[in-house]
Protein backbone atom coordinates (compact mmCIF):
# COMPACT_ATOMS: atom_id res chain seq x y z
CA UNK A 1 0.00 0.00 0.00
CA UNK A 2 1.31 3.78 -0.76
CA UNK A 3 0.88 6.90 1.68
CA UNK A 4 1.02 10.01 0.13
CA UNK A 5 3.08 12.97 2.03
CA UNK A 6 3.96 16.70 1.24
CA UNK A 7 7.18 17.75 2.75
CA UNK A 8 8.10 14.31 4.67
CA UNK A 9 11.65 13.27 4.66
CA UNK A 10 11.78 9.22 5.97
CA UNK A 11 14.99 8.79 6.73
CA UNK A 12 15.79 11.84 8.24
CA UNK A 13 12.94 11.44 10.46
CA UNK A 14 13.88 8.05 11.68
CA UNK A 15 17.44 9.55 11.79
CA UNK A 16 16.89 11.79 14.24
CA UNK A 17 17.69 10.46 17.48
CA UNK A 18 14.17 10.43 18.60
CA UNK A 19 13.33 6.52 18.09
CA UNK A 20 15.56 3.64 17.89
CA UNK A 21 13.27 0.48 17.02
CA UNK A 22 13.89 0.71 13.16
CA UNK A 23 16.53 -0.67 11.17
CA UNK A 24 17.03 -0.49 7.19
CA UNK A 25 17.36 -3.43 5.50
CA UNK A 26 17.69 -3.05 1.70
CA UNK A 27 16.23 0.37 1.11
CA UNK A 28 13.43 -0.27 3.71
CA UNK A 29 12.78 0.81 7.00
CA UNK A 30 11.94 -1.69 9.79
CA UNK A 31 10.34 -2.56 12.93
CA UNK A 32 8.54 -4.76 14.86
CA UNK A 33 7.25 -2.60 17.91
CA UNK A 34 4.15 -4.97 18.66
CA UNK A 35 4.22 -6.32 14.99
CA UNK A 36 6.42 -5.96 11.70
CA UNK A 37 5.82 -3.46 9.77
CA UNK A 38 7.67 -2.05 6.30
CA UNK A 39 8.27 1.46 5.03
CA UNK A 40 9.69 2.77 1.86
CA UNK A 41 9.88 6.12 0.65
CA UNK A 42 9.74 6.35 -3.20
CA UNK A 43 11.52 9.34 -4.72
CA UNK A 44 8.25 10.94 -5.45
CA UNK A 45 7.99 11.17 -1.66
CA UNK A 46 5.06 8.37 -1.43
CA UNK A 47 5.42 5.84 1.44
CA UNK A 48 4.81 2.13 0.65
CA UNK A 49 4.42 0.10 3.77
CA UNK A 50 3.06 -3.16 4.40
CA UNK A 51 1.95 -4.61 8.00
CA UNK A 52 0.08 -1.74 9.24
CA UNK A 53 -2.74 0.36 8.75
CA UNK A 54 -2.79 3.85 7.11
CA UNK A 55 -3.85 5.38 10.56
CA UNK A 56 -1.29 3.55 12.31
CA UNK A 57 1.69 4.66 9.67
CA UNK A 58 0.19 8.55 9.76
CA UNK A 59 -0.24 7.74 13.86
CA UNK A 60 4.05 6.50 13.95
CA UNK A 61 5.21 9.31 11.80
CA UNK A 62 3.34 12.76 12.75
CA UNK A 63 1.67 12.78 8.88
CA UNK A 64 -1.31 14.29 10.73
CA UNK A 65 0.41 17.21 12.18
CA UNK A 66 -0.44 20.47 10.74
CA UNK A 67 3.37 20.91 9.75
CA UNK A 68 3.05 24.23 8.18
CA UNK A 69 0.97 25.76 11.03
CA UNK A 70 3.51 24.73 13.69
CA UNK A 71 6.13 26.19 11.97
CA UNK A 72 4.37 29.44 11.70
CA UNK A 73 3.90 29.52 15.26
CA UNK A 74 7.42 28.23 16.30
CA UNK A 75 8.93 30.75 14.36
CA UNK A 76 10.06 33.62 16.44
CA UNK A 77 13.63 34.13 15.95
CA UNK A 78 16.24 33.92 13.51
CA UNK A 79 18.08 30.84 15.19
CA UNK A 80 14.99 29.20 15.23
CA UNK A 81 13.80 30.12 11.82
CA UNK A 82 17.58 28.72 10.63
CA UNK A 83 16.35 25.47 12.63
CA UNK A 84 13.21 25.35 10.90
CA UNK A 85 14.77 25.52 6.87
CA UNK A 86 17.53 23.02 7.92
CA UNK A 87 15.13 20.08 9.32
CA UNK A 88 12.68 20.51 6.44
CA UNK A 89 11.09 16.82 6.12
CA UNK A 90 11.29 16.07 9.79
CA UNK A 91 8.56 15.36 11.63
CA UNK A 92 7.40 14.48 15.48
CA UNK A 93 7.58 10.57 16.03
CA UNK A 94 5.21 8.68 18.35
CA UNK A 95 6.59 5.41 18.97
CA UNK A 96 4.22 4.37 22.59
CA UNK A 97 4.93 4.77 25.62
CA UNK A 98 6.91 1.57 26.84
CA UNK A 99 8.89 1.48 23.83
CA UNK A 100 9.73 5.50 24.58
CA UNK A 101 10.84 4.94 28.68
CA UNK A 102 13.14 1.89 28.06
CA UNK A 103 14.56 3.72 24.76
CA UNK A 104 15.45 7.20 26.99
CA UNK A 105 16.63 4.97 29.83
CA UNK A 106 19.24 3.33 27.48
CA UNK A 107 20.16 7.12 26.38
CA UNK A 108 21.40 8.21 29.75
CA UNK A 109 25.35 9.13 29.19
CA UNK A 110 25.04 7.75 25.80
CA UNK A 111 24.65 8.41 22.04
CA UNK A 112 22.11 7.18 18.97
CA UNK A 113 24.55 4.69 17.89
CA UNK A 114 25.22 3.40 21.38
CA UNK A 115 21.59 3.18 22.22
CA UNK A 116 20.67 1.42 18.66
CA UNK A 117 22.74 -0.91 19.67
CA UNK A 118 21.20 -1.75 23.36
CA UNK A 119 17.83 -1.93 21.79
CA UNK A 120 18.78 -4.36 19.10
CA UNK A 121 20.88 -6.90 21.53
CA UNK A 122 17.89 -6.17 23.85
CA UNK A 123 15.87 -7.41 21.12
CA UNK A 124 17.65 -10.13 19.97
CA UNK A 125 17.73 -11.46 23.68
CA UNK A 126 13.77 -10.98 24.72
CA UNK A 127 11.55 -10.72 21.18
CA UNK A 128 10.66 -13.04 18.65
CA UNK A 129 10.93 -13.47 15.83
CA UNK A 130 9.45 -13.01 12.44
CA UNK A 131 9.43 -11.56 9.02
CA UNK A 132 7.92 -8.82 6.92
CA UNK A 133 8.51 -9.22 3.03
CA UNK A 134 10.96 -11.57 3.64
CA UNK A 135 13.05 -9.28 6.14
CA UNK A 136 13.71 -11.38 9.30
CA UNK A 137 13.36 -9.16 12.51
CA UNK A 138 13.53 -10.02 16.34
CA UNK A 139 10.39 -7.78 17.82
CA UNK A 140 11.08 -4.92 20.44
CA UNK A 141 11.55 -6.12 24.15
CA UNK A 142 8.39 -6.30 26.03
CA UNK A 143 8.31 -5.31 29.29
CA UNK A 144 7.04 -8.83 30.57
CA UNK A 145 10.25 -10.58 29.03
CA UNK A 146 12.15 -8.53 30.47
CA UNK A 147 10.78 -8.84 33.85
CA UNK A 148 10.26 -12.41 33.49
CA UNK A 149 14.23 -12.64 32.82
CA UNK A 150 14.84 -11.22 36.15
CA UNK A 151 18.20 -9.63 36.83
CA UNK A 152 20.35 -12.82 35.83
CA UNK A 153 19.49 -12.59 31.85
CA UNK A 154 19.75 -8.86 32.04
CA UNK A 155 23.17 -9.05 33.04
CA UNK A 156 23.59 -10.87 29.82
CA UNK A 157 23.73 -7.43 27.90
CA UNK A 158 26.68 -4.98 28.80
CA UNK A 159 24.34 -1.74 30.06
CA UNK A 160 26.45 -0.86 33.02
CA UNK A 161 24.14 1.37 35.25
CA UNK A 162 21.49 1.31 33.27
CA UNK A 163 20.48 -2.43 34.09
CA UNK A 164 18.99 -1.93 37.23
CA UNK A 165 17.10 1.03 35.51
CA UNK A 166 15.69 -1.05 32.97
CA UNK A 167 14.93 -4.08 34.78
CA UNK A 168 12.79 -1.15 37.45
CA UNK A 169 11.29 -0.39 34.43
CA UNK A 170 10.38 -4.10 33.53
CA UNK A 171 8.85 -4.44 37.09
CA UNK A 172 7.14 -0.80 37.43
CA UNK A 173 5.38 -1.59 33.94
CA UNK A 174 4.46 -5.60 34.24
CA UNK A 175 3.08 -4.39 38.31
CA UNK A 176 1.22 -1.27 38.01
CA UNK A 177 -1.37 -0.22 35.61
CA UNK A 178 -0.09 2.45 33.36
CA UNK A 179 -1.70 3.04 30.05
CA UNK A 180 -1.75 6.18 26.83
CA UNK A 181 -5.24 6.80 28.14
CA UNK A 182 -3.58 8.31 31.55
CA UNK A 183 -3.34 12.68 31.38
CA UNK A 184 0.15 13.58 31.21
CA UNK A 185 0.79 14.60 34.51
CA UNK A 186 -0.15 11.24 35.91
CA UNK A 187 1.64 9.43 33.87
CA UNK A 188 4.32 11.83 34.57
CA UNK A 189 3.53 11.15 38.42
CA UNK A 190 3.38 7.32 37.93
CA UNK A 191 6.54 7.26 35.71
CA UNK A 192 8.81 9.27 38.04
CA UNK A 193 8.90 6.00 40.43
CA UNK A 194 10.66 4.10 38.49
CA UNK A 195 14.56 4.70 38.80
CA UNK A 196 16.47 6.85 36.21
CA UNK A 197 13.49 8.20 35.22
CA UNK A 198 14.23 12.05 35.92
CA UNK A 199 12.61 15.14 34.27
CA UNK A 200 15.17 14.57 30.55
CA UNK A 201 13.34 10.85 30.44
CA UNK A 202 10.19 11.72 31.04
CA UNK A 203 10.15 14.83 28.73
CA UNK A 204 11.65 12.37 25.72
CA UNK A 205 8.85 9.51 26.56
CA UNK A 206 6.30 12.67 26.60
CA UNK A 207 7.17 14.14 23.36
CA UNK A 208 8.53 11.10 21.36
CA UNK A 209 6.36 7.79 22.89
CA UNK A 210 2.74 9.85 23.75
CA UNK A 211 3.56 12.92 20.86
CA UNK A 212 2.81 14.88 23.49
CA UNK A 213 4.28 18.30 21.73
CA UNK A 214 4.33 20.88 24.40
CA UNK A 215 6.72 18.70 25.81
CA UNK A 216 10.58 19.92 25.59
CA UNK A 217 13.45 17.66 26.64
CA UNK A 218 17.03 18.81 27.24
CA UNK A 219 19.79 17.73 26.93
CA UNK A 220 23.53 18.31 26.46
CA UNK A 221 22.93 19.75 22.69
CA UNK A 222 19.86 21.33 23.76
CA UNK A 223 21.12 23.46 26.59
CA UNK A 224 24.25 24.29 24.70
CA UNK A 225 22.02 25.96 22.24
CA UNK A 226 19.80 27.74 24.52
CA UNK A 227 22.68 28.77 26.27
CA UNK A 228 24.43 30.37 22.81
CA UNK A 229 21.23 31.53 21.44
CA UNK A 230 18.23 32.12 24.15
CA UNK A 231 20.48 34.03 27.50
CA UNK A 232 17.98 36.59 28.09
CA UNK A 233 15.36 33.74 28.40
CA UNK A 234 17.30 31.59 30.92
CA UNK A 235 19.09 34.39 32.63
CA UNK A 236 19.20 33.52 36.65
CA UNK A 237 17.34 30.00 35.91
CA UNK A 238 19.90 26.95 37.67
CA UNK A 239 17.25 24.31 37.79
CA UNK A 240 16.14 21.79 34.54
CA UNK A 241 12.45 22.57 35.25
CA UNK A 242 12.78 26.30 35.07
CA UNK A 243 14.92 26.33 31.96
CA UNK A 244 12.02 23.95 30.29
CA UNK A 245 9.05 25.73 31.47
CA UNK A 246 11.20 29.01 30.00
CA UNK A 247 11.34 27.39 26.35
CA UNK A 248 8.06 25.56 26.59
CA UNK A 249 6.44 29.51 27.31
CA UNK A 250 8.25 30.75 24.84
CA UNK A 251 7.32 28.09 22.16
CA UNK A 252 4.38 27.72 23.32
CA UNK A 253 1.96 24.39 22.63
CA UNK A 254 4.66 23.06 19.81
CA UNK A 255 7.57 23.58 21.55
CA UNK A 256 8.35 19.78 21.17
CA UNK A 257 8.77 20.64 17.49
CA UNK A 258 11.13 23.21 18.80
CA UNK A 259 13.34 21.24 20.49
CA UNK A 260 13.78 18.65 17.56
CA UNK A 261 14.33 20.81 14.63
CA UNK A 262 17.25 22.39 17.88
CA UNK A 263 18.71 19.20 17.99
CA UNK A 264 18.48 18.11 14.75
CA UNK A 265 20.00 21.68 13.80
CA UNK A 266 22.93 21.46 16.12
CA UNK A 267 23.94 18.35 16.04
CA UNK A 268 25.00 18.50 12.34
CA UNK A 269 26.37 22.04 12.50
Amino acid sequence: MELKTTGFLLDKTLLAGQTFGWSKVNGSWCSFFKKPILLKQKPSGEIEFSGASEMEVKQMLGLDDDIEGIKAEIDKDDFIDRAISYSYGLRVVKDGLWPSTLSFILSIQSNIPLITKRIKTLSKLYGSGSSVSGIELNSFPSYQSVHDGGKDKLERVKLGFRSRFVLSAADYFYSHEISEDMSVDELRESLSNILGVGDKVLDCTMLYGLHDLSAFPMDVWILRALSNNYPHLLKGLKSYKSKRKAMSDYFGRYAGYAQLFIYDYVRHL
